[in-house]
């Protein structure tokens, strides 16, 4: 009973002074909707990457020359590592019993892609490809074939085209069979990629079309390094396939022992976990910026029911010379308190909330919120009403009848 009345005691006083109310919880609303917010953003995201970083075929791996966790760092590491070679891809064929299929690749990016008097915009990827290229990166085939090992072998003038160069270059008829200029050489059609549509990032996911990899040798030279793409037989242990794939590699960069590995392995886990590091730390500056308004939001409730404990100074005298206890008073003030801050975390889960909703629909990502951050802010809002009031409500409480009665 006593709890109901101090309930109606604080909306009443909510609504009587309701731009006050707003204004005094501003700084909780924006901490609030702030960490909504960005959790919510990162959540769909983390769901959208989870599925689109799948972008490896099943049981498949990759070596790189460099580390793609190294980012945009420096490191002189790098600058001493020797490029990858398409003759490693043998070796592991040779020696490596738990790989099913290994393949070589490199890229040459921003190419623009001629058919007659059409030509796409200079933002395709092309990649140098062996056959195995295309199962283990996760692409399947429209129409025509994939590259075989007899193009490659005879630097054949073939090219898989992805749908991005398709939509441009053949609106309206059959691409098959015709023949497109890539950086000023002609290479016949001879297939076409299944669409993939937009990444969760923005990008085509088709801007992509595929030589042999000794044509594109011959077009761009020889001088960079290769990227391997492999996949472990089915049933083997994929950590075991790994490492047997690291010592090959080891042996043939004649890698000294106790040496770091001159290369980077990775995986679909790889890019997840990368993507998880990232989101964690966004999340850790998200989670300070709340608490930092958090803070200026408790210290403005703090304010306005100091401000309120003034006001009302008469009718707490009222109420202790009608037998009024201590802890009443002391009650009925935390409680404003703590319903002023729950007010200004439910307005920031509302504005989180539309704000997450409004950027998932913009960016095409799941909507989701975690049902703990949920609890967690109502959870925190009443922990900082709480403290915030804490100081004028002993004040309210500790006041002398009398002379509050007397007060003007």
């Amino acid at each position: 009973m006593i709890i109901q009345e101090n309930l109606l005691v604080a909306v009443n006083q909510l609504k009587s002074g309701k731009m006050r109310s707003l204004l005094t919880t501003l700084g909780i609303t924006i901490g609030i909707g702030t960490v909504i917010f960005i959790v919510a953003v990162l959540e769909g995201y983390n769901r959208s990457i989870t599925e689109e970083l799948n972008i490896l075929g099943a049981n498949t791996f990759q070596v790189q020359k460099n580390d793609i966790n190294e980012g945009f760092s420096h490191d002189r590491r790098r600058d001493v590592r020797k490029d990858l070679k398409r003759e490693l891809a043998a070796a592991v064929r040779e020696n490596c019993d738990m790989i099913e299929a290994v393949g070589a690749e490199v890229w040459q990016f921003g190419q623009s892609i001629h058919y007659k008097d059409k030509h796409t915009n200079p933002n395709i990827m092309v990649a140098g490809a062996e056959p195995e290229f295309f199962v283990n990166n996760g692409y399947f085939v429209e129409s025509g074939r994939f590259l075989t090992p007899e193009d490659i072998a005879s630097h054949k003038k073939v090219t898989v085209l992805g749908m991005d160069a398709v939509d441009v270059l053949f609106p309206f008829e059959d691409p098959m069979g015709k023949t497109v200029k890539i950086s000023g050489q002609k290479f016949m059609v001879v297939g076409t990629l299944e669409r993939l549509g937009n990444s969760t990032f923005g990008g085509s996911r088709d801007n992509v079309v595929t030589i042999p990899i000794t044509c594109f040798e011959d077009l761009w030279g020889k001088n960079r390094s290769v990227n391997l793409t492999l996949r472990v037989k089915e049933g083997i242990d994929f950590e075991a396939a790994q490492n047997q794939v690291i010592g090959v590699l080891r042996a043939e960069r004649k890698v000294p022992p106790g040496k770091d590995n001159d290369f980077a392995i990775f995986s679909n886990d790889t890019l997840i976990d990368s993507f998880n590091n990232i989101a964690v730390q966004i999340q850790l500056v998200a989670v300070l910026l709340g608490l930092v308004s958090l803070l200026v939001g408790s210290i403005g409730v703090m304010n306005i029911m100091l401000v309120t404990v003034t006001e009302r100074t008469r009718e707490i005298g009222v109420r202790k010379a009608v037998g009024a206890k201590k802890a009443f008073i002391l009650l009925q003030f935390l409680t404003e308190a703590i319903v002023l801050s729950i007010l200004g975390g439910i307005i920031g889960l509302i504005l989180g909330f539309g704000l997450a909703g409004l950027v998932s629909l913009l960016l095409k990502i799941p909507f989701t919120v975690p049902f703990w951050v949920i609890i967690t802010s109502i959870f925190v809002t009443t922990i900082v009403g709480l403290l915030a009031g804490m100081y004028p409500a002993a004040r309210a409480a500790k006041m002398d009848p009398i002379n509050a009665l007397r007060y003007e």
